[in-house]
């Protein structure tokens, strides 16, 4: 395995890992937000996927489609919307997958569902807090910002975007977009402790994003290292905000999330009118991550009441799914390859687990804290999403390949 995985599991889900603590300004809020420090005593507990998502304000909607192809009146648990001999076939994978205390399991052959299954309490209406999985999405919106040409290039440097940064003798101005993309910009994450003055809190609940971001200089050269961090993908959702003119929100709802089919999401903003959590925090139905990755399957098509769109091109897909410079496991906030995704702050000095291999060619995901993912299967025609609580010790291989053995077998 690539040694600069490590880093990014230490960084990656660090970050994700610690939405419970509370910090940045702690005055001067605009009205009806939040300060970071009321967001630090009502936050839930930090493993929490499945809960009210309200207790956070400012949110924005990501405005979705109201279909019947996009909600159901599912009972809560149990597995739904497939037929008896798809369970079947699919019994000893679904029975791996609760192993893993999976919350939520939807399987697309085809673009068809084929399984559902939903722990007791949720259901296919149930919006899940997305993790860092959130960056898979992110990437694809950039794309699409591209290629609608609000993003001249990838290799557009950041000062075009960010006039803070123009000083002939500011080397981040030069940073590239793909940089970021690649992980590979020389960032590393504000210092993280466990109180509400530290640095690194700000990125989750602080309510100056901006201020935050603009402040943080480079460890390194770009293109020298490959680091995972909260703080690229929160870059690039300020360039992206600024590219197009648009909220995160409704650029991407008018941009991809409607188009796909997918119904309502929410992001988070830092304040009132301020700027997007975009390295984590979308709350979407598992039903709707797997339209992300049948967007993925079929390289930018879309197939919404059986009418296929375009949303973006084969060469944006490509481009998604390349490997990245440094890292040939990850291409643009996509894994190529199993990664396994534990916090250095639980690894503690022990070595790393040896994620297990997929049984099957090509496999891609994205991914998130503990096991949030969007498998994307192309020798079998599917997809996978599985949502559920924070496992520490997730192995890929070994959750998917169950799949992989049901999705071989005849139906």
């Amino acid at each position: 395995m690539h040694p600069s995985l490590h880093r990014y599991r230490s960084c990656a889900l660090l970050t994700c890992a610690l939405l419970v603590a509370g910090c940045g300004a702690m005055t001067g809020a605009p009205r009806g937000a939040q300060t970071a420090a009321e967001r630090f005593r009502i936050m839930p507990p930090q493993d929490e996927v499945v809960g009210r998502a309200d207790w956070y304000r400012p949110r924005m909607r990501v405005v979705g489609v109201n279909s019947a192809a996009t909600r159901t009146d599912a009972a809560s648990g149990g597995t739904s919307g497939a037929p008896k001999d798809s369970i079947e076939r699919f019994g000893a994978a679904l029975a791996a997958a609760r192993r893993w205390d999976s919350l939520a399991v939807v399987v697309l052959v085809d673009g068809r569902v084929v399984l559902e299954d939903y722990a007791a309490g949720v259901d296919a209406n149930t919006q899940f807090d997305s993790q860092s999985m959130h960056r898979g999405l992110l990437a694809l919106a950039v794309l699409a910002a591209r290629e609608d040409g609000a993003i001249r290039s990838l290799a557009q440097p950041l000062a075009d975007f960010i006039p803070e940064w123009r000083a002939a003798d500011d080397a981040r101005g030069r940073i590239r977009l793909s940089d970021l993309l690649h992980n590979q910009s020389g960032f590393v994450d504000p210092p993280y402790e466990f109180r509400a003055d530290s640095p690194g809190m700000q990125l989750f609940i602080g309510d100056d994003l901006r201020g935050l971001v603009l402040a943080q200089r480079p460890t390194a050269l770009p293109g020298k290292n490959y680091r995972g961090t909260a703080l690229d993908a929160q870059l690039l959702g300020l360039v992206l905000e600024r590219a197009t003119g648009e909220p995160y929100a409704k650029f991407l709802s008018r941009r991809l999330w409607r188009p796909l089919g997918a119904g309502e999401a929410w992001v988070r903003l830092d304040r009132d009118g301020g700027g997007t959590r975009t390295f984590c925090c979308l709350q979407a139905t598992a039903r709707d991550w797997a339209r992300v990755g049948e967007l993925v399957r079929r390289g930018g098509i879309a197939q919404v009441a059986a009418r296929e769109r375009r949303i973006l091109t084969a060469d944006s897909v490509a481009q998604l799914l390349a490997p990245a410079p440094l890292n040939r496991a990850v291409g643009m906030s996509w894994f190529l390859e199993p990664t396994s995704l534990v916090p250095r702050s639980v690894a503690g000095d022990r070595p790393l687990p040896v994620p297990t291999a997929f049984d099957a060619k090509g496999v891609v995901y994205a991914g998130g804290r503990g096991g949030q993912r969007v498998y994307v299967l192309p020798a079998q025609n599917a997809v996978v999403v599985r949502i559920g609580r924070i496992r520490n010790d997730f192995d890929d291989g070994a959750f998917l390949n169950p799949f992989i053995a049901a999705l071989a077998a005849k139906p």
